[in-house]
């Protein structure tokens, strides 16, 4: 089953790095300083990337009334 997912442009950029990650080409470390989060938080994204894919990586605000 396949289904498509629209991502920003912020949410791609994390994708690419989460990826680069993966294929270790670039460390928790310094994905943590490019996206200006902690290192803490790019393990929650690898947690979710783990869990549910690029999917994972979408903001779950995005269909929410304010």
């Amino acid at each position: 089953m396949s289904f498509l997912i629209t991502m920003s442009q912020k949410e791609l950029h994390r994708l690419e790095l989460i990826q680069k990650i993966r294929d270790e080409r670039l460390s928790v470390v310094q994905a943590a300083e490019q996206l200006y989060l902690s290192r803490s938080q790019v393990h929650r994204l690898l947690q979710a990337y783990d869990r549910d894919g690029p999917a994972g990586l979408v903001s779950r605000k995005r269909s929410r009334p304010s």
